[in-house]
């Protein structure tokens, strides 16, 4: 099994303190770079948004857009870089509750064949930007 790292990385994004932040209606665009330290054979890769519900009572997830962002095997030695967009809709916003959370995150896959796939994922917060206290 190879050893992959997969590093993503937004372009675009306002942060909220350690999150980045995108507002509803706009367009998230970001890059996945894939380190691998030996030759993965596989279908394709994807970039999926997503977003779900956490904490208790029935769980909910939701697929908004996928990308297909490169098919075929991918080779060791060098970073394989793949850029991706998506509009945002309007709703739900992110939300962190005391019962439940609304979290929305870009997620990049590489689909293996006749593997385990290669996943990770990076979480960022959608919400309109908040008045300034005065």
């Amino acid at each position: 099994m190879a050893n992959t790292d997969i590093d993503i990385q937004f372009f675009n994004e306002d942060t909220a303190g350690s999150d980045a932040l995108f507002q509803p209606d706009s367009w998230i665009k970001g890059r996945a770079t894939i380190f691998t330290d030996s030759d993965i054979k596989c279908k394709d890769v994807t970039a999926q948004l997503l977003w779900r519900t956490e904490g208790r009572g029935t769980r909910f997830q939701e697929k908004v857009g996928n990308v297909a962002l490169h098919q075929g095997p991918l080779r060791a030695g060098l970073p394989n870089s793949f850029e991706f967009e998506f509009l945002l809709p309007n709703n739900p916003w992110s939300y962190e509750g005391y019962y439940v959370s609304v979290v929305w995150e870009v997620m990049i896959e590489i689909d293996v064949s006749w593997g385990m796939d290669i996943r990770n994922s990076k979480q960022f917060v959608m919400r309109p930007h908040l008045p300034e206290a005065t």
